[in-house]
This record gives C-alpha cells, sequence and structure tokens, in this order.
C-alpha cells in the first residue's frame, strides 16, 4: 500500500507478460482482464491462492466502481451475507486474487492454449495466430456466463 491507501493488486507472475499482452488488445487495462478472471473463477468456485507467486500487476485506483461491487457482492454471498468481510478493501482483494488467479487458469486450460506459443518458462500470445482473438475472445466469455 501507499501513503494514499491505493493497494497493488497482484497476479500470479508467471501471467506477467499475458497481462501485458493482451492489455490494449482483448480488453482495455489489466483491471478488466483481472475482473473477468475474477468471475470465471468465481462461477467455477475455482479459488486458487497466490502464495510467494504473487506480483504487483496494477493499482487499486484503476479498478472501477461497478467492478467493486460485484467483487463485493462475490465475497457477500460466500460469506453468508456477512457485511464484515468487505469492511477491508485489501482483505477483499486478496480474496478476489485468488479467484482472479483461478480464472487465468480456466482461460488458459479453455481457451487461450490455442494462441499461445509453448515456452516453459513464459506466457506469451504467438502472434501469427491472434488476429481473431479479440472477437473470440468475447464469444468465449459470453458462453461462459451462459
Amino acid at each position: 500500500m501507499n501513503m494514499s491507501g491505493e493497494i497493488r493488486v497482484k497476479t500470479e507472475s508467471r501471467y506477467k507478460t499475458l497481462y501485458n499482452e493482451l492489455k490494449n488488445f482483448v480488453v482495455g487495462d489489466m483491471h478488466e482482464l483481472f475482473f473477468v478472471c475474477a468471475c470465471l473463477g468465481y462461477k467455477a468456485n475455482n479459488p486458487i491462492l497466490l502464495g510467494s507467486n504473487g506480483e504487483d500487476r496494477f493499482w487499486s485506483r484503476t479498478i472501477r466502481p461497478e467492478e467493486y461491487v460485484c467483487y463485493y457482492s462475490m465475497l457477500l454471498e460466500k460469506n453468508n451475507m456477512d457485511i464484515s468481510v468487505i469492511k477491508d478493501d485489501k482483505f477483499v482483494l486478496s480474496k478476489i486474487e485468488e479467484y482472479a488467479n483461478g480464472g487465468m487458469e480456466i482461460l488458459l486450460k479453455e481457451f487461450l492454449s490455442d494462441y499461445l506459443i509453448k515456452s516453459n518458462t513464459e506466457l506469451k500470445l504467438d502472434h501469427t495466430c491472434i488476429k481473431e482473438l479479440p472477437k473470440t475472445f468475447l464469444h468465449f466469455i459470453y458462453e461462459k456466463i451462459q
């Protein structure tokens, strides 16, 4: 946290390049990809701890109020509407980071694997086959929310 109370939102370190490459390509900013991943992870009930693999990705100030409402709703639903779970945004975001981490795993397994360069060290988009990625990404997300 910095002096103004902003929080650095974390993602798994191995997703750094992927977040950078998908930003301004299939989503406008990193918080939007994080939101999509958090929703996927939440819907599948697939939270995955970051542990020591977490790496600062973006500032909490970029998260839109509508996204925060969804994050609060997720935690309230999972905690029997106990309002105390949403009093601390740092706690809220730490829990949502787990859902986003699980959602990225889903995104990788069920969709992005066809668009990646196979590498043991880093997840990178294969730029020879990503022309239709923005359109197919939206189709994939639409299908997942049905």
